[in-house]
C-alpha cells in the first residue's frame, strides 16, 4: 500500500508539472503606456485561465536567433477572463518587430518549457508589385518594378540567375518611403558583360518587410542578344520525346548534364565525356515528362559551361 501511494504521488506531480506549461494563445505589443510608464510592454493572452504557476520570460529567439531584450517578473493582474493577460515590462533592449516569437519560459521551480507565439491582430501585405519588367541595351539589362500600397516595406532584393535555379542578390534597394496608396516606381541597371556569353538570365525580386518577413515576385526571363550565339544549342526546342545537345569545350573532361523543372528538381541527369572542340548529345526517353519549361544546364569539369531553357509539348 505503501508503495502505490508513492508511485500515485510521482504520477500525479508529473501531470501537475506537464499542466503548468501553458502556452499563450497570441501577443500584443504596448509601448509607452500602461503599468510599464515609458518601458515597453510584453502581453501574453491567456483568455481561458491563468496558469497555475506563472512563468517567467527567460529568453525570446527570432528565426533560430537570440533577441536582445529581457522582461521583469510577470503582472498578473489582469490575468484571466475574456481578454485576460499577463503583463512582462521591458528591463533592457527592444521588442522585436517579428510577429512570430518562440519564447523561452522558466517556472518557480526552475523547470523550463518554450512557445512558439503568434502577433494578434490581422497581418497585412506589406506590398503590392503592380508590374515588373526588364529590357536589355547592349551590355546593360535595366529592371523597373512599380509598387502600390507599401505598408511597413523595409527594401527589396534584386536577384539574378544564369539557369533560372540558383539565385543570387546583385542589389540591395531600400523602400523608398511607406504609403498606402502612392506608387512608388524603382529601377536597377545590372552591367551583364561578364555573362554575355550565356544565352538566358532570369531576375526576380524578394520584397522584405520590416518584420522580416519576405515575398518573392514573378521570374523575369530575358534572353539575351549577345550576337555571339549560345554556347548550348538545343534542337528540336520546344519538343517531344528527344532533344540532341550541341555544344564547344575548351577542354576535354567530364560533362555532367542536367534537366531541371521550374519548381527546382533534378529529372534528368547525365555523364558523358566530352573532346576538346565540338560535342553533340542526344537525350533520348522523355516522352514522360509532363509538358510544360525546363532548363538544361552543361556542366562541363564541375565549372557551368551554359544553359539553356526548354519546351516540352
Amino acid at each position: 500500500m505503501k508503495t502505490l501511494l508513492i508511485i500515485s504521488a510521482l504520477i500525479a506531480t508529473s501531470f501537475t508539472s506537464f499542466s503548468q506549461n501553458i502556452c499563450a494563445t497570441s501577443f500584443k505589443r504596448n509601448n509607452g503606456n500602461g503599468t510599464c510608464g515609458s518601458e515597453g510592454q510584453l502581453r501574453l493572452s491567456f483568455p481561458v485561465s491563468c496558469p497555475a504557476s506563472v512563468p517567467y520570460i527567460d529568453s525570446v529567439y527570432i528565426a533560430g536567433a537570440k533577441w536582445n531584450v529581457t522582461f521583469a517578473a510577470p503582472d498578473v493582474s489582469k490575468c484571466g477572463g475574456g481578454n485576460g493577460y499577463i503583463g512582462y515590462c521591458v528591463t533592457s533592449g527592444n521588442m522585436p518587430p517579428a510577429n512570430t516569437w518562440t519564447i523561452f519560459f522558466r517556472l518557480p521551480n526552475g523547470s523550463t518549457y518554450s512557445c512558439v507565439v503568434e502577433a494578434s491582430g490581422t497581418v497585412i501585405l506589406p506590398v503590392k508589385i503592380v508590374s515588373f519588367d526588364a529590357v536589355q541595351s547592349g551590355n546593360t539589362i535595366t529592371c523597373k518594378w512599380e509598387t502600390a500600397e507599401e505598408i511597413n516595406n523595409n527594401h527589396f532584393e534584386l536577384e539574378r540567375s544564369l539557369d533560372g535555379i540558383n539565385y543570387s542578390t546583385i542589389s540591395n534597394i531600400p523602400a523608398l518611403q511607406n504609403s498606402s496608396s502612392s506608387k512608388k516606381v524603382y529601377q536597377y541597371s545590372d552591367n551583364i558583360f561578364s555573362i554575355m556569353n550565356n544565352n538566358t538570365v532570369y531576375y526576380r525580386l524578394k520584397q522584405v518587410d520590416n518584420n522580416y518577413s519576405s515575398t518573392y515576385s514573378s521570374v523575369l526571363v530575358i534572353r539575351l542578344n549577345n550576337n555571339g550565339g549560345s554556347k548550348v544549342q538545343i534542337a528540336p526546342n520546344p519538343f517531344i520525346d528527344n532533344v540532341v545537345i550541341n555544344f564547344k569545350s575548351e577542354v576535354k573532361g567530364k560533362a555532367e548534364i542536367k534537366i531541371i523543372n521550374f519548381s527546382g528538381g533534378t529529372v534528368t541527369t547525365k555523364n558523358i565525356m566530352v573532346n576538346n572542340g565540338s560535342n553533340s548529345i542526344q537525350i533520348p526517353g522523355m516522352d514522360n515528362l509532363s509538358k510544360g519549361i525546363y532548363v538544361v544546364q552543361v556542366s562541363i569539369n564541375g565549372v557551368l559551361a551554359g544553359s539553356q531553357r526548354i519546351v516540352k509539348n
